[in-house]
């Protein structure tokens, strides 16, 4: 356990540039130079060593082959001596490249230094990626995830008494020292202690960095140092604020916004701005705004919110009441959908496919999608007109009720039902032809509401599936015999049951296409009384990452119009943000485009999409950055933010382990200094969230969570996630974890899911790499 016995403390008093007036920066910093010199000099012996290692290990096993070759042909009496050679061989291999253990990056062997004492014995310990032994030089390090004295690095602070269980007994002492470094290429470019942080320039200059750099601040004690009016939310004695869920924009609405919450009901409101400009508050006042001003249309229990995920639920659960409306539905679409589907297709199984394929995924979610429903709607209306002029042909006063059947109007099944009555209350046909019009009803009723037939005639023919993607030239072929493969199979299942160890299950994807089809052939959705379900206004919020059928779904349960009619006599609002599209790698859906979604929906597609500007959420520091980000994808208009923050920073380490010391020293410390913090890390990848939380709980960080789904609880503390748990969600600070070129690289889908990530943080943003970082942040990093 204990490592580097030999290296002393002392040194020659050699100056370090750059801190030639600073004597304990120059003491520290010589310190860790000696340090890795002597642990070079260890690694490259050991180098050297292993090098003949493996010659001679080559050579013993090439004789060995020789002694085997000749024991095949020898003699008896020779045998004993050419076994004795070959055990003699065999030993010197078992020998071999015993001294050192372990293999280790020369570039950057360690990344954490802590000098132990216990009981007057004073050892130093290194912490790296890679546990190495070299029991001859002296030299242990450690692997921070794995042997258990790295605890003491990531539990202790300098100074601190220690007590630990390491291998089956108690070890006591007290931290001496500890320090993170970064050794990149084989020199010492940074120390991080409690005597400072201490970086080396591009020219060999080492130099004190101020304490910000390396530290989260919060925005109380920013505020205070730089004497800047605090934020929207502080109160004017600094005090902070409590509760994040609100931002009283109330007081500050500019004329743009004030117009979009006070339009008169009906009609369409979109809100389109850059991250943190107010569109889901925005929208939610508008909300309330029309409770208020019409308060008999607009009940509370008539109003629905849609938000994308369970997270936001907890946003908008706490804001609308604060605004006086109580009572009014907050859901996102798959509960609006578990609420529906059972309900309207008992029949149909509710296990959710989750290996579904991404062309699968991508197909079922194409406007085209939408555009076939409404298709098959219209070709089942033509059929039943068909069917009613074929079978009235032969009987008396059959003009009569073809010309009743055509003056009807809705949706198909809505048509028979209206027929139903119509011949109830006609008393002059014929018994003849009465009887025949019943048959003809209970005919058509069975074709109106066959669903489920519609929806699988529409996935599982491939001549269907050709007609509907026929001028959608980026849908090729290929791609939908895969969808129409995989949907045949699934059917199969279904209709068979469970077989070779397959579950009859839909893929989630199909809840709206069932939804939708249900609306256009049908009528309202219902609930469970079998009343339509009907709100008199609806806000969908960040809609630039549902699907357009998704959409037309949640729009058809706006009052007024019926599901035939057009959507503009509709109280909705439509919130998003075409930067904050999420897009997997590959995917090919582009870019968000405001005029095409309309025109997909059926709405009016030149409708002004008129910009939020100003940025309430995030400081000018990491709204620049975050703009940088997007590059060419960015809005034209620039954001416009009301107020200023520590900068954006880029902190590189040689690897995750050296990056979770950091940020647990980080994070340790604003427990300190701001008790009521809320920061978020935030990964790209769930694997890389779940690498960071255990290093953090390792290190015993106070209040670190793991979130994974949407799980927030908005309790002062430090939220592990992934940037897609994070839409629409707001904190104090946000450290973006590996942001590194192949976690992020220069692809449309990479660079909104890091600006989706950035424009989290309200105050402070950090970005933290263990490899290359990432071309997009160093980018974005040089425009400040």
């Amino acid at each position: 356990m204990s490592t580097t016995s030999n290296i002393q403390s002392s040194s020659p008093k050699s100056e370090i540039p750059g801190l030639e007036d600073d004597e304990i920066g120059t003491r520290v910093v010589r310190e860790e130079l000696k340090l890795l010199s002597t642990v070079q000099s260890a690694l490259t012996a050991a180098a050297a060593a292993s090098l003949n290692a493996v010659r001679s290990r080559a050579n013993d096993d090439a004789r060995l082959l020789e002694l085997r070759d000749e024991v095949a042909v020898a003699k008896p009496d020779d045998l004993p001596s050419l076994f004795e050679q070959m055990h003699q061989v065999g030993s010197l291999l078992a020998q071999r490249g015993k001294g050192a253990l372990g293999a280790i990056d020369l570039r950057s062997p360690y990344f954490g230094h802590l000098r132990l004492d216990e009981s007057g014995k004073r050892r130093d310990v290194l912490v790296g990626s890679r546990s190495y032994v070299d029991s001859n030089a002296g030299v242990r390090i450690v692997d921070w995830r794995h042997a258990p004295v790295s605890r003491i690095f990531y539990r202790y602070g300098q100074g601190d008494d220690y007590e630990e269980q390491l291998g089956g007994r108690t070890v006591e002492g007290v931290v001496t020292a500890r320090r993170s470094v970064a050794i990149v290429d084989g020199a010492l470019v940074r120390v991080a202690s409690p005597e400072g942080t201490f970086i080396r320039g591009t020219d060999g200059v080492w130099k004190r960095i101020e304490a910000f750099s390396s530290r989260l601040v919060g925005e109380r004690k920013w505020s205070a140092a730089k004497g800047e009016a605090p934020r929207l939310g502080i109160s004017a004695d600094g005090t902070m604020r409590q509760d994040k869920h609100l931002p009283a924009i109330a007081s500050m609405l500019d004329k743009t916004q004030f117009d979009l919450i006070a339009k008169p009901g009906a009609g369409l409101v979109i809100l389109q701005g850059s991250a943190g400009s107010g569109k889901t508050t925005v929208g939610l006042h508008r909300v309330a705004y029309l409770a208020f001003a019409d308060p008999q249309r607009f009940r509370a229990d008539r109003l629905l919110v849609v938000v994308p995920h369970e997270a936001l639920l907890h946003y908008v659960g706490h804001v609308l009441p604060s605004l006086g409306v109580d009572g009014a539905a907050i859901s996102t679409f798959p509960r609006i959908a578990a609420r529906l589907m059972p309900l309207n297709f008992p029949k149909l199984p509710t296990h959710l496919n989750e290996e579904t394929p991404p062309v699968v995924t991508r197909i079922k979610s194409h406007p085209a999608i939408l555009t076939a429903v409404h298709d098959a709607a219209k070709r089942l209306h033509d059929t039943t007109d068909a069917k009613v002029v074929k079978a009235m042909e032969k009987w008396p006063d059959g003009s009569v009720v073809v010309a009743a059947w055509k003056s009807l109007t809705g949706t198909p099944d809505q048509r028979v039902s209206a027929f139903g009555k119509w011949l109830k209350n006609n008393a002059s046909l014929p018994d003849v032809t009465r009887s025949a019009v019943e048959k003809l009803g209970h005919d058509l009723r069975h074709d109106t509401r066959a669903v489920l037939g519609l929806w699988d005639e529409l996935l599982t023919s491939r001549e269907a599936l050709g007609e509907a993607f026929a001028k959608e030239p980026k849908v090729t072929p290929a791609q939908l015999d895969r969808v129409h493969e995989w949907c045949l199979r699934q059917a199969r299942i279904r209709q068979d049951g469970e077989r070779d160890g397959d579950t009859p299950s839909i893929d989630s994807e199909d809840i709206p296409i069932i939804l939708r089809l249900w609306q256009v052939i049908r009528g309202p959705l219902v609930a469970p009384d079998g009343t339509p379900i009907r709100f008199s206004h609806v806000f969908i919020d960040e809609v630039q990452d549902a699907s357009s059928i998704e959409l037309r779904v949640l729009l058809d349960l706006a009052a007024d119009g019926g599901s035939g009619a057009k959507l503009g006599s509709r109280s909705i609002t439509l919130a998003g943000d075409i930067a904050q599209r999420m897009l997997d790698e590959g995917d090919d859906r582009g870019e968000f485009d405001w005029h095409k979604l309309l025109r997909d929906l059926e709405l009016d597609s030149a409708t002004t999409v008129e910009p939020l500007k100003v940025s309430y959420r995030s400081t000018a520091e990491i709204t620049q950055f975050a703009r940088g980000v997007l590059g060419p994808y960015a809005h034209e208009a620039e954001p416009v933010a009301t107020r200023h923050g520590p900068p954006v920073e880029l902190f590189s380490f040689a690897s995750p382990g050296e990056g979770v010391a950091f940020v647990a020293d980080a994070l340790k410390q604003l427990a300190l200094d701001e008790p009521h913090a809320n920061v978020a890390l935030v990964a790209r990848f769930p694997q890389q969230a779940d690498v960071y939380f255990e290093g953090l709980a390792r290190a015993e960080v106070p209040r670190v969570r793991r979130v994974a789904r949407q799980d927030f609880t908005w309790e002062p503390g430090f939220d592990v996630t992934d940037v897609r748990q994070t839409k629409g969600l707001e904190f104090d600070e946000v450290v973006l974890l590996e942001t590194t070129a192949s976690s992020y690289p220069d692809t449309a889908a990479a660079r909104h899911a890091m600006y989706v990530g950035a424009t989290r943080a309200a105050h402070q943003l950090w970005c933290i790499t263990s490899e290359k970082p990432s071309a997009i942040v160093t980018a974005a990093l040089t425009l400040r």
